[in-house]
């Protein structure tokens, strides 16, 4: 924490009384994390408790979303709370159970968090505490044909060129995995996102996020018709991928032989080919090519939104912002977890693939949130259940039902304005 910092912290919490009634200098947390998460969050408050003198205390639970709606609904919700996705938060603004963060989210989490308050009106209501990035494809160098992967990183490089080019490779050029228990199809919903956002940009995806756009628009058609074709390339077929895990799909890339070359999969996934029996080094056994059409990144994120406006909250979530809070994740960036703050350069990543990636998200013109995540749980549940019944058979016939149906849901959910 810069010296700037520390002292305004110190004096915000010598003039009131941080953390509520009776002075309790205190600021709860409610999220998500547990084991190496959750050391990796308590350490990156170590520095701001000794320098401020208030107690943070987290409280982790894979059961977060359930456990503060329950809080909300009995009066007695957290300080702060990691939120699982911007609908969430953008709903909790605009049922009034959340505060604006104000000068604490800066330029592009600000752009990120920004939600409609119960009073109309358009602000930060949260910071991105980490991201990942989603618009990678990654390969295995071994099996790929001699300066095939130089080409793929080629700026100019038009996604109908890469996809030719990556069918060329095998029969079954791509990995692709759809289940996850609950959430399974999420992996489809991230290539169909890429897809029309780098195919029709951001006027477009911005538009179809935030209920614009209908679902039988020709560039959202278009984006499910090349999912398609990824779906028939894919190593385990049509009604394969709906039982593949998805951190597994990937381990067939450094099969004898390859059951597939490419894996279009975000910066998190590293931590997966790790567990492969080959034990698979970075920069070495695995790498990746930005998705075609440089310059724009989807990423994902954990948020962080204010439930409770105390002088020791408001301190936290600045503190949050901060490069030095954020170095934090950055040491552990092995874990697919990236900072937005430009203060953080690629070179203080561990590792080549890590700066890469990092210097491919600061590089980046446009940044968007993860469209499902974005979207009304509503419609994003939907989106996911699409997914799968897409890729059970993936014919055009049965598209215009799918996308028929998904707008019929777009038309009757409430989007943010």
């Amino acid at each position: 924490m810069t010296v700037r910092t520390v002292m305004a912290l110190v004096l915000l919490c010598a003039l009131t009384a941080c953390g509520g009634p009776g002075g309790d200098r205190t600021v709860t947390v409610l999220g998500s994390w547990t084991g190496a998460e959750r050391d990796a969050f308590v350490e990156m408050l170590r520095e701001f408790e000794r320098d401020t003198g208030i107690d943070v205390r987290y409280s982790g639970t894979r059961d977060a979303r359930a456990v503060l709606a329950s809080e909300l609904h009995d009066g007695h919700p957290p300080d702060t709370a990691v939120l699982a996705n911007p609908g969430d938060l953008r709903a909790y603004a605009a049922d009034g159970h959340l505060r604006p963060v104000g000068s604490a989210s800066r330029g592009l989490t600000a752009e990120l968090t920004a939600a409609t308050g119960p009073d109309g009106v358009r602000r930060p209501y949260g910071i991105v505490l980490k991201a990942s990035v989603k618009s990678l494809v990654w390969y295995n160098p071994d099996t790929l044909p001699g300066g095939l992967a130089e080409r793929l990183n080629d700026p100019s490089l038009t996604w109908d060129e890469f996809a030719t080019a990556v069918s060329g490779t095998a029969d079954t050029p791509w990995c692709l995995g759809l289940e996850d228990t609950s959430q399974s199809g999420w992996p489809g919903t991230d290539w169909i996102e890429d897809l029309l956002l780098h195919l029709s940009g951001p006027e477009v995806y911005d538009a179809w996020v935030s209920g614009r756009l209908a679902w039988t628009a020709p560039e959202v058609r278009r984006a499910w018709e090349e999912f398609g074709t990824v779906v028939r390339g894919a190593h385990d077929g049509n009604g394969g991928v709906l039982l593949t895990g998805y951190g597994e799909a990937g381990g067939w890339m450094f099969a004898d032989p390859p059951g597939c070359r490419f894996d279009h999969a975000g910066s998190f996934i590293p931590a997966f080919y790790a567990q492969a029996a080959q034990r698979p080094r970075p920069g070495t056994d695995f790498d990746f090519v930005p998705f075609p059409g440089r310059g724009t990144v989807e990423i994902g994120g954990d948020l962080l939104g204010m439930f409770r406006d105390t002088p020791a909250a408001r301190a936290l979530v600045e503190y949050l912002t901060s490069a030095e809070a954020q170095r934090t994740w950055v040491e552990r960036a092995g874990s697919g977890a990236y900072s937005l703050n430009r203060e953080i350069p690629p070179e203080d990543y561990p590792g080549d693939v890590s700066r890469r990636i990092a210097a491919l998200l600061a590089g980046a013109r446009t940044v968007r949130f993860d469209a499902s995540d974005s979207m009304p749980s509503v419609m994003a549940a939907a989106f996911n259940h699409a997914v799968l019944e897409y890729a059970a058979d993936p014919a055009a016939e049965r598209l215009d039902a799918i996308l028929a149906a998904l707008d019929k849901v777009r038309r009757t959910t409430e989007f943010d304005a």
